[in-house]
């Protein structure tokens, strides 16, 4: 076996769409004969532990971008991810960057991005925008569409309304939950006492935050089946998006933090039309459609598969390669 260190684990806050991310990349790994060496948990700078990371030296540095790649100016967590790029290059060691949304980095980021060996980006608009600065990249869908789909209910019934990063649209999504009756759900599920009892006891057994075996801190099986027996999804989301798309649940989104929402609904769709605006929440009229589902068109279910079939290709051409800079 080879042995793979990998960074931004976002998996630990519980986060259903992180939870599903992370699971496909530690079995795809592992399908072709790579298991993790350590995982380093989001958010956590990993600079003041070099010298542990040397100890612990893998095979390949697998770096998972996710949505930190972002406002480098402003974000800590997103210069600390982006120039662990130097670290490996410097051991000589393989690293790629997988799925990644990137925008409004500044020259240093942007620079430190170029000594990735590969950059796999998750959307269309991430890929523009790093050849609108000479970096090469390649699309692979989010890495949450490889969880296995549940089976769709015969008839759906209720709508699901997830929360936002943003404190407002989140607040927004509760208080319209209640307008339709709807089942409210946190994307990131409040963690057990068990969860929390092992996380504190792994990080002080080892004396740093890396953990060596994976595991899952919620179901986003579960998740997805709730979707799947669900007529609509309302969310602010980007993964209750992506998990609605691998269920093919109706769904309707509201921007993030960042445009990857706007960004995936153009690569699927070709265009915005289930996006929506925050005053549409309070409008009784779009109430009234929730309620009845807003179901796909037969074109949209179209693009649906196209989407779903190309992100399986690419998913799998992508560990292809990773195995093969390893020697596999």
């Amino acid at each position: 076996m080879k042995r793979a260190g990998i960074f931004n684990d976002t998996s630990v806050t519980g986060h259903y769409g992180c939870t599903a991310v992370m699971h496909t990349v530690i079995s795809e790994l592992s399908a072709r004969g790579i298991e993790p060496a350590y995982l380093w948990p989001v958010a956590v700078d990993w600079h003041d532990h070099a010298a542990l990371l040397r100890k612990l030296e893998p095979d390949i540095i697998v770096v998972n971008g996710e949505g930190t790649i972002h406002h480098s100016s402003d974000r800590k967590r997103t210069r600390d991810l982006v120039d662990l790029a130097h670290y490996p290059k410097n051991r000589g060691l393989p690293a790629p960057l997988i799925n990644a949304s990137v925008s409004a980095l500044d020259d240093t980021a942007l620079d430190a991005l170029r000594a990735f060996d590969t950059i796999h980006v998750r959307e269309s608009e991430s890929l523009s925008y790093l050849e609108s600065h000479n970096i090469e990249a390649h699309v692979v869908p989010d890495l949450s569409l490889g969880l296995k789909s549940p089976p769709s209910a015969v008839a759906r019934s209720g709508i699901v309304i997830t929360d936002s990063v943003l404190k407002e649209t989140a607040q927004a999504l509760q208080r319209f939950a209640s307008c339709v009756d709807g089942y409210h759900e946190r994307m990131k599920p409040r963690l057990s006492r068990l969860d929390k009892m092992r996380d504190r006891m792994t990080k002080t057994l080892r004396g740093s935050p890396e953990t060596r075996r994976w595991r899952a801190r919620s179901s986003p099986l579960a998740f997805a089946e709730r979707l799947s027996q669900s007529s609509l999804v309302v969310t602010g989301r980007f993964h209750s998006v992506l998990l609605a798309i691998l269920t093919e649940t109706p769904f309707v989104a509201l921007p993030s933090n960042t445009r990857k929402i706007e960004a995936v609904l153009i690569d699927v769709f070709g265009d915005t039309a289930r996006l929506l605006n925050p005053e549409d929440l309070n409008d009784p009229g779009f109430a009234d459609r929730a309620r009845n589902g807003m179901p796909f068109s037969e074109s949209e279910r179209a693009a649906l598969n196209r989407y779903r079939d190309h992100a399986a290709v690419a998913r799998s051409a992508m560990f292809d390669h990773i195995a093969q800079t390893v020697g596999f």
